[in-house]
């Protein structure tokens, strides 16, 4: 067990967890159409620059979570190893909660939350850099899109994490 890296990992998830949860609670009040506001308050200004640090963060994390092959775990179906994730499936079909781990449908979701935070983080970066031209419309579509995706994904991922700790109790 490499425990620096898991330190690390555990360090990177709070941050990651703790910035997007600031992300999108405050995203409704977010007023920022072609560009950043010339009078950008607080909400504005805090958005941008803790997107600039989720995209930041996300990298590393991601990386973190994925060496040593443990990207197998997160994304079997590029190893064409789908298999453990479609019986979950069928199992939480029929009411049997997945487990935690080997590369099944949680740990699938977790991936999947993972891409989403860094393909947000990136669109919205790429938003703030096109300032005023028809890209950064393009670019806030896409941003809006994949946050909505991280958000329904990001909740599944609490109730996962839910269920396990039920479960835990539970035994």
């Amino acid at each position: 067990m490499d425990t620096g890296r898991d330190t690390l990992t555990g360090r990177l998830h709070a941050a990651v967890a703790m910035v997007s949860a600031w992300l999108v609670l405050t995203s409704p009040w977010i007023a920022m159409y072609r560009r950043m506001p010339d009078d950008a308050g607080f909400l504005n200004t805090s958005h941008v620059l803790l997107g600039f640090a989720a995209l930041a963060v996300a990298a590393p994390y991601l990386l973190s979570c994925v060496r040593a092959g443990r990207w197998r775990l997160y994304f079997p179906w590029l190893a064409g190893q789908s298999g453990g994730a479609l019986r979950d499936l069928a199992g939480l079909c029929r009411g049997r909660i997945p487990a935690s781990e080997g590369g099944g449908l949680f740990a699938v979701i977790e991936g999947l939350v993972l891409l989403l935070l860094l393909v947000t983080a990136a669109t919205g970066a790429a938003w703030f850099f096109t300032p005023g031209s028809g890209n950064a419309l393009a670019w806030r579509d896409l941003h809006v899109v994949s946050a909505r995706t991280f958000v329904v994904l990001a909740v599944t991922h609490v109730i996962t994490v839910s269920l396990h700790l039920l479960e835990f109790v539970r035994d």
